[in-house]
């Protein structure tokens, strides 16, 4: 016969449940946060390795190509690490309008989600920084549930618009 024995169901599925905090601006999306904490990060660490670079170039004569390509790195990870939570903040704003910008502003911060990942294993291959490869790849794996975070709001905002009368 058939067992309505549910005690299994209730202990697999149960999860205590607690609602998100509701959004009342940019400051309450995880993603912006998340973003934030990644962008203090590649400062905070950049400007120690740049601090230390330099005391260490004075001593060492470096090659003007591996200057070049540790400026050209450090530069463009640095603006686009600090570019993503500018962005959700404008997305966010751009959101209440009456077009889609806000959606293709989520796909620019989808963008420089994937080029960061890119910028942290170049830093991480290329420069001696110093830091630990697995505070790499804990940045790395931030960056990537950004990404997907960033594309489940940007489906949730997409049918937000639609619905608009």
């Amino acid at each position: 016969m058939y067992n309505k024995n549910y005690t299994n169901y209730k202990k697999k599925y149960s999860k205590n449940y607690t609602p998100k905090k509701a959004v009342k601006n940019f400051r309450d999306l995880e993603v912006y946060q998340k973003s934030l904490e990644g962008s203090v990060f590649v400062c905070s660490e950049i400007i120690n390795f740049l601090k230390a670079s330099k005391n260490k170039n004075k001593d060492k004569n470096l090659d003007d190509y591996e200057i070049m390509i540790e400026n050209s790195i450090v530069k463009n990870m640095l603006h686009c690490a600090l570019s993503i939570p500018h962005l959700i903040a404008e997305s966010h704003s751009k959101r209440f309008g009456s077009g889609t910008e806000c959606l293709s502003i989520l796909d620019q911060v989808m963008l420089k989600c994937n080029k960061m990942v890119a910028y942290l294993e170049q830093v991480r291959d290329i420069l001696n920084t110093g830091i630990e490869t697995d505070r790499f790849e804990e940045e790395i794996k931030k960056y990537f549930t950004t990404r997907q975070k960033v594309l489940n709001l940007q489906r949730v905002w997409k049918k937000f618009i639609h619905e608009k009368p």
